[in-house]
């Protein structure tokens, strides 16, 4: 299964993420970190604004598409406000897709919000969110939780989720023949 691992540190220690870390896996690889990219706010005004990244979006060349993506996407799981404000830095969200059609258009973007150390587990899994579709892409949204942390579902968080969802899919990160 190949899935999303994203993170966030405070290491300017002034409560908000300055470094956000993607890591892109394949359970079908040994060790299972595929690709990376690690985005950083050096300007210390809340935007992420450099990163150092491999071909995310594996079209064969590292370039400023595969900066530019990491980079928003980064800066969209900000918003989530799921990061760890001291060491052990052990939140964290696994994001994932399946092509349950078979045609390569996923049916589905599922984000598991994770508080522990190490591999991703049932037991690490805080809540999670869903968006869903059909043959089409993506459409309707499942969830029944505060996915920014702002303390209330609203349809902000909807929002939040099919932005990220739409962007997630623009990496090709799928269990897919095609893409």
């Amino acid at each position: 299964m190949r899935y999303l691992k994203i993170y966030a540190q405070d290491v300017l220690d002034n409560d908000v993420p300055d470094v956000v870390s993607l890591e892109f896996h394949d359970d079908t690889h040994t060790p299972t970190l595929v690709r990376q990219a690690t985005a950083f706010d050096i300007t210390d005004d809340g935007q992420l604004d450099w990163v150092i990244a491999d071909d995310v979006n594996q079209d064969g060349v590292i370039d400023a598409v595969d900066r530019a993506l990491a980079i928003e996407l980064a800066q969209l799981f900000v918003e989530f406000n799921w990061f760890s404000l001291d060491a052990p830095f052990d939140k964290y969200l696994k994001v994932f897709a399946r092509d349950f059609g078979g045609n390569g258009i996923p049916d589905t973007v599922r984000l598991h919000f994770h508080q522990g150390e190490g591999a991703p587990t049932d037991e690490s899994i805080v809540y999670t969110a869903a968006i869903y579709g059909d043959d089409n892409g993506l459409g309707s949204v499942s969830i029944n939780q505060d996915v920014n942390n702002d303390g209330k579902v609203t349809h902000k968080d909807a929002e939040l989720l099919k932005q990220f969802s739409a962007l997630f899919l623009k990496f090709c990160w799928i269990d897919a023949e095609r893409c």
